[in-house]
């Protein structure tokens, strides 16, 4: 038994061994060989990172802030949080004002942890650290224009309709927005 969690669930998947495919400083690519619950053995791809990635969700009252980006990976523009990798040994609330500040402009008074989620758990580690920043005020300094399109404020209800019509596409984003707007409803009294 772990002190204050109950009693430890056995775990059903057991890896084996793994074995590291290819590496660069922002992940790795493993294929790991694991027992499953029947007692098959199976190989799974999969995809390591370092350290947690970070995201802020900056507030203004009940508006939020939110940046225009191009992906080009998924050849897609996108509205999402301020967020991005950690340097090696940096902690973690500090990647997140730092990643604020540069893609932004803004500056926070102080931040919280919010919340965690992982960004595709069937296929890789990487875990995501959000923050909130309930107060924010701009530093005059402009954002970085290789990564940001555009900084927008958006009311409770334009995010809303954002994320309804499909505008937030990322997790690392479309899960603290919603989180804040069902915690928010909550706090209102407009969700049971």
């Amino acid at each position: 038994m772990t002190e204050g969690k109950g009693p430890v669930e056995p775990r059903p998947w057991t890896t084996r061994s793994v074995e590291t495919l290819a590496s660069n400083p922002y992940f790795a690519l493993l294929l790991q060989h694991v027992t499953v619950n029947d007692g098959t053995d199976r190989q799974y791809y999969t995809i390591q990172f370092p350290s947690p990635a970070v995201g802020i969700v900056a507030r203004r009252g009940n508006d939020v802030l939110l940046v225009r980006q191009y992906r080009f990976i998924v050849d897609e523009f996108v509205w999402a949080i301020p967020s991005g990798g950690t340097a090696p040994g940096e902690l973690l609330a500090d990647a997140a004002l730092r990643e604020l500040e540069e893609e932004t402009g803004y500056r926070a008074r102080s931040i919280e942890p919010l919340m965690h989620c992982w960004a595709s758990y069937g296929c890789s580690d990487q875990r995501y650290e959000i923050f909130l920043a309930p107060e924010v005020e701009h530093t005059g300094n402009q954002h970085d224009a290789n990564e940001v399109l555009e900084v927008r404020w958006f009311s409770r209800e334009e995010l809303t309709d954002l994320i309804l019509n499909n505008g937030v596409v990322d997790n690392l984003s479309l899960s603290p927005l919603l989180f804040i707007l069902f915690r928010d409803g909550l706090k209102a009294g407009r969700v049971r």
